[in-house]
């Protein structure tokens, strides 16, 4: 059975500042550069009025990986992750994730939107990992989806202080 996760970040600011520094490609290189593990890359970045589609490759090192997952994975947990956005009527911003892991035989995939709030905005994320391994994917997901959060809420630390740089 998939394990579901979720993760919600506020910002102090508005959902278009919001989405235009997520999408940015000067961001995405430098948040790669500072939490993505060995060997990060852009690998796609499409940005028009349409919304976006982005594809990025980072790693959790292996030193921090029980070894159920390195015995699958034969080293670090190398992410492969498609996002995109669109626009939304009335405001805001959504689009789907998807993650698949070197090695695991499975994915993550969910939603994301980006509303305002407040003075400020909200995004989500609600997806679910599945891993199909016998006798221990339910306990791979459950590494997949912790690894998963710690990096979301890295990522969402590093875009505060890059909104608050300006």
């Amino acid at each position: 059975m998939p394990s579901r996760i979720t993760h919600r970040a506020t910002w102090d600011a508005p959902a278009q500042d919001v989405y235009a520094e997520l999408v940015d490609a000067d961001h995405l290189r430098a948040r790669l550069q500072e939490l993505g593990g060995n060997d990060p890359a852009l690998v796609e970045h499409s940005v028009d009025a349409s919304g976006a589609r982005l594809t990025l490759r980072q790693a959790v090192p292996a030193e921090f990986l029980p070894s159920v997952i390195r015995r699958f994975t034969g080293g670090d947990l190398v992410l492969h992750r498609v996002e995109t956005w669109r626009p939304r009527d009335g405001g805001g911003y959504e689009g789907t994730v998807e993650v698949t892991v070197r090695g695991l035989p499975g994915s993550l995939t969910g939603t994301q939107r980006l509303t305002d709030s407040g003075g400020g905005s909200v995004t989500e994320v609600d997806g679910q990992a599945s891993v199909n391994v016998p006798m221990v994917g339910s306990r791979v997901e459950g590494v997949v989806v912790e690894q998963v959060g710690a990096l979301l809420d890295a990522e969402d630390e590093f875009t505060r202080r890059r909104l608050a740089q300006g």
